[in-house]
């Protein structure tokens, strides 16, 4: 169902291992749209790798691993 509506929206998703053409006109007029650019770097949407799902967030050993990448560990001096 999920499929047939996505497909009645977006007909292209209904062709499987074929590349559909993009209409010029509509490229063209995204591409009028302008706007000022920022110079800043992109940033990263996800705070902490290892607690990004909640099989990871439930697990000790990935908490673990977020807490090391954190600095939270201190390694032992020998």
């Amino acid at each position: 169902q999920l499929r047939a509506a996505l497909i009645a929206a977006h007909p292209q998703y209904g062709q499987v291992d074929d590349v559909v053409a993009a209409n010029a006109d509509d490229v063209k007029a995204l591409a009028g749209l302008g706007g000022a650019t920022d110079k800043a770097p992109f940033g990263s949407a996800v705070a902490d790798f290892y607690l990004t799902n909640p099989i990871a967030r439930a697990s000790a050993v990935m908490a673990e691993c977020s807490a090391v990448a954190a600095g939270g560990y201190a390694q032992a001096a020998e």
